[in-house]
């Protein structure tokens, strides 16, 4: 299916494994972001590159500008994204662009309550009639090195209140081919896909990989979500912040994330990437 598609968030991890992945295909499709200049540094001069800021709707107009397809992704821990994007779903609405793919999360179902901003996204963009594929990723591999490196290199601890939980980490990689390819081939109207690397693991698992990988002991503490929210609270981070990272741990936590998805592997046709070889490569200390 031929058309141009625009990428939101296109600066971020996830919008940077879509528009690569898009790249190297050679398909037609705009970056959006509020940082023009890091869509160049992260793609190259060859690619268009647009301002666009959900909070603005003054943006709204060049960056659907001849756009046919929208991979639609909010901005991440805000509590408040249903209200964000939906006056740019009504946008695409008026403007005739029904082709969406929406990076939605894992457990949409069990934290309709608590955290409901995707369960609203999903039904705004059912109930408008338009053709969208649901992307429901679970917890990235790629988070321990970029959120947890300082911890785990310098206090040598991996610190999430999961519990003794499990989940199947998905490789950002296989999320951004993933969405490549349903943005491009016909079919995926109206899917829902989880997606999940191969394997559940533990965070006392994850340790126990990180201490092989480096070559030192890395240990897994387990915090309670209270002791969690004080650490937070306590390195000055927003106080909504702890409340949000405990309802989305809680997921591993009470048992929810422990699943293996064959999505990826059916949709790309292949094994999908282990959370081992991204921690190699992300967190190995080289010989």
């Amino acid at each position: 299916m031929a058309g141009k598609i625009l990428i939101t968030g296109a600066t971020g991890t996830v919008g940077s494994a879509v528009g690569k992945a898009l790249q190297s295909k050679g398909a037609d499709f705009v970056a959006a972001s509020r940082e023009v200049q890091k869509v160049k540094e992260k793609f190259g001069s060859g690619v268009a590159a647009i301002a666009f800021d959900f909070a603005d709707h003054s943006t709204y107009e060049s960056a659907t500008q001849g756009v046919d397809k929208v991979f639609l992704l909010g901005p991440p821990v805000d509590p408040g994204m249903d209200r964000l994007l939906t006056p740019f779903v009504h946008h695409l609405r008026e403007k005739g662009i029904n082709r969406v793919v929406y990076l939605s999360a894992f457990g949409v179902e069990e934290v309709k309550d608590s955290m409901p901003f995707h369960a609203t996204l999903e039904k705004l963009l059912k109930d408008n009639g338009f053709a969208v594929t649901f992307l429901r990723p679970t917890f990235f591999a790629q988070n321990f090195g970029n959120y947890e490196r300082d911890n785990i290199e310098n206090r040598k601890v991996v610190y999430s209140p999961a519990g003794q939980g499990k989940a199947a980490f998905v490789d950002i990689k296989d999320v951004g081919e993933v969405a490549a390819r349903v943005l491009l081939e016909p079919g995926h109207e109206g899917k829902v896909y989880t997606l999940t690397g191969p394997v559940a693991y533990s965070y006392g698992d994850v340790a126990g990989i990180l201490s092989e990988v480096r070559g030192e002991t890395i240990h897994y503490p387990a915090p309670s979500p209270e002791e969690y929210a004080q650490v937070l609270n306590s390195a000055g981070a927003p106080e909504f912040v702890a409340g949000y990272m405990n309802k989305v741990y809680g997921l591993i936590r009470d048992g929810h994330a422990d699943y293996a998805s064959p999505d990826v592997e059916n949709l790309l046709g292949r094994r999908p990437g282990d959370l081992r070889s991204v921690l190699v490569k992300d967190l190995g200390k080289q010989a």
